[in-house]
C-alpha cells in the first residue's frame, strides 16, 4: 500500500504543478532558452501526429518544472540467473521494474532487494502515463538536445500505439524503435540542412545496434554458466570473471561498438538485473525493422502489423521478432578452452 500511496501522491503533485505550455511561452519570465524547447517540443509533437501516425491528443501540451529526476526506477534479477522479478500491477500487468517519485524510498527497496538479488537503480528522466493522465513535459528533459528530445517524445508516444501485459520487452524495444526511426524522419524532413544531424544519427544506432549485438553474445555464456551442473559458489566465481572479461572484451572492440558511446554501462557495477534493464529496450529492435521495412516505411501499414504481432502469443511474437543470424563480424566473446597459465578471464576474451 506504500508503494501505491507515493505512486499517486508523485503523480498527483505533478499533475497540479503542470501549466498549460502556452501560457508557459506568453509568459515573459520564461526563459528564452525554455521558449526555444518549448517551441520545438510542439513542432516534433506536431511532427508525430502528422508524419508518424503517432496518438498525440492531449499529451505533453502542458510543463512542469521538477527537481532533480521526477522517477527511480528499481530493477530486481535473480542472483544466479538472467531472470528478472517481476512487478505486477492493476491493469497495465507485470514489469521488470518498480519506479518511486522519491529516491530514498527507491534506495530503501534496492537495499532490501539487495540482500538475496542483484539490483539495478537508475533515475528516469521521462515516462508515460498511457494514456490514463495527459503527461506533461518536464524540465528533467526539455533541455535536450533536438534529436534526443524527438526521440525520447516519439518513443513515449509509442507507447499509445500498442501496449501490452506482461511483455516489457516488446514495448520498449517497439517504443525505442519508433523512437530512432522517428528522429531519422525528423532529419530528412528537414533538408539539408539536417545532413550532419542525420549521419550523426546513423552512426548512433550502428552503434546501438553492435553493442547490444555484443551484450547478447555475453548474455548467452553468462546463461550457459549459470545453467552449468556446478555449485552456486563455482557460479559467482565464474560470475565475476565473466563479467571482468565483458568489460576487456568492450575495451578491445571499443571503437567499434561506439568509441565511447557505451564506456560509462560499461564502468558502472555489472550484474544481471542492468543486462536485462538494457536488453528489455533492444533486443527486438532488428525485428520491428523488418516489420517496417516490411510496411514499405508506412506508419500507419506498420503499426497494423505491430498490432496483428502483439494479437498472438508472447512465445510466438518474440519468435517472430527474433534477431536474425548474421555473418557480419560483430565484436563479442569467442568461446574458446583456456591455455596454459592463462586465466578463465582471459580466455573468455575476445579475439
Amino acid at each position: 500500500m506504500k508503494f501505491y500511496a507515493q505512486a499517486a501522491h508523485g503523480q498527483t503533485s505533478l499533475l497540479l504543478a503542470k501549466r498549460d505550455v502556452h501560457a508557459v511561452l506568453a509568459d515573459p519570465r520564461t526563459p528564452a532558452a525554455l521558449a526555444t524547447q518549448l517551441r520545438l517540443a510542439n513542432s516534433l509533437l506536431r511532427f508525430a501526429e502528422e508524419e508518424l501516425a503517432l496518438p498525440v491528443e492531449g499529451r505533453y501540451r502542458s510543463y512542469v518544472e521538477v527537481a532533480g529526476f521526477p522517477v527511480w526506477n528499481v530493477v530486481a534479477a535473480e542472483e544466479l540467473a538472467l531472470a528478472a522479478v517481476p512487478r505486477c500491477y492493476p491493469l497495465v500487468g507485470c514489469v521488470i521494474y518498480r519506479g518511486f517519485f522519491a529516491k530514498r524510498a527507491a534506495e530503501r527497496e534496492a537495499a532490501r532487494l539487495a540482500v538475496e538479488h542483484d539490483v539495478h537503480l537508475y533515475p528516469v528522466i521521462a515516462y508515460s502515463t498511457l494514456g490514463w493522465f495527459d503527461d506533461p513535459l518536464l524540465s528533467s528533459f526539455i533541455h535536450l538536445a533536438e534529436a534526443d528530445l524527438a526521440e525520447l517524445l516519439f518513443h513515449e508516444l509509442a507507447h499509445g500505439v500498442i501496449y501490452l501485459r506482461d511483455d516489457s520487452t516488446f514495448n520498449e524495444s517497439f517504443a525505442s524503435f519508433v523512437g530512432a526511426e522517428g528522429v531519422a524522419a525528423w532529419h530528412r524532413a528537414q533538408g539539408g540542412d539536417a545532413q550532419r544531424q542525420r549521419r550523426a544519427q546513423q552512426a548512433k544506432r550502428r552503434a546501438a545496434r553492435d553493442f547490444n549485438r555484443f551484450l547478447v553474445r555475453w548474455r548467452e555464456r553468462i546463461d550457459a554458466l549459470y545453467r552449468a551442473s556446478i555449485d552456486d559458489a563455482a557460479k559467482r566465481q565464474l560470475k565475476a570473471e565473466a563479467f571482468a572479461a565483458m568489460r576487456a572484451a568492450y575495451r578491445a572492440c571499443r571503437m567499434r561498438l561506439g568509441d565511447g558511446r557505451y564506456d560509462g554501462f560499461m564502468a558502472a557495477p555489472l550484474n544481471n538485473a542492468r543486462l536485462l534493464s538494457f536488453a528489455a529496450y533492444a533486443d527486438l529492435q532488428d525485428g520491428f525493422a523488418r516489420v517496417f521495412r516490411a510496411a514499405d516505411g508506412d506508419w500507419q501499414h506498420f503499426f497494423e502489423r505491430v498490432r496483428e504481432l502483439g494479437d498472438l502469443p508472447k512465445t510466438a511474437r518474440h519468435a517472430a521478432l527474433a534477431t536474425e543470424a548474421t555473418s557480419s563480424p560483430v565484436c563479442g566473446a569467442v568461446a574458446k578452452p583456456a591455455q596454459r597459465g592463462e586465466s578463465r578471464t582471459e580466455a573468455l576474451a575476445v579475439q
